[in-house]
């Protein structure tokens, strides 16, 4: 699970990952009712075209896939429930957030944390700035979420978004 503002190689590798490991992965899009905001400027809409492109142009089995938004909880307490009432069922959640581990750890999901590729580098806070300040992140993530960008204007909404003074508030 994850925001996916932009999907990049690194959530890619994920993917591959854990269709090495599982029959079917489950991609939850979280944050889902959040957009045109700094952190989350794309549509869950958006970016469920840009993860089903990814896969599809890098040959993965797309049967064996899920792409579903989820919106955040209010009530955090409650989440390892809203998951599993809201998902298909699902075995283990693959995370590297201590935050995730922490609000699982009293149920009864197994969480599991994957090898990442150089969070440094494949990060979307970062690929975003980028993005603003017109250096190389195409090489960042799949040709088809640049493709995707290049349709909607993701710069332009970028930059916008940055330089707002009627940002509303974050979550």
């Amino acid at each position: 699970m994850g925001r996916f503002q932009p999907f990049h190689l690194g959530h890619l590798d994920l993917v591959t990952q854990i269709l090495d490991e599982c029959d079917e992965v489950i991609i939850a899009i979280t944050s889902s009712q959040f957009n045109y905001l700094e952190k989350d400027p794309f549509t869950s809409g958006e970016r469920i075209e840009m993860i089903h492109d990814s896969l599809k142009e890098s040959d993965i089995d797309l049967s064996r896939c899920f792409i579903m938004p989820i919106e955040n909880q209010f009530n955090i307490a409650t989440w390892a429930s809203y998951l599993k009432a809201t998902l298909p069922h699902f075995d283990k959640v693959y995370s590297g957030n201590d935050y995730v581990k922490m609000l699982l750890a009293d149920s009864a999901i197994h969480v599991v944390s994957p090898k990442f590729l150089d969070r440094s580098q494949y990060n979307a806070t970062r690929i975003r700035l980028m993005i603003i300040s017109g250096d190389n992140w195409q090489s960042l993530v799949p040709n088809a979420v640049v493709k995707f960008l290049q349709k909607i204007n993701g710069k332009k909404r970028l930059d916008v978004i940055s330089k707002s003074d009627t940002k509303p508030t974050e979550h």
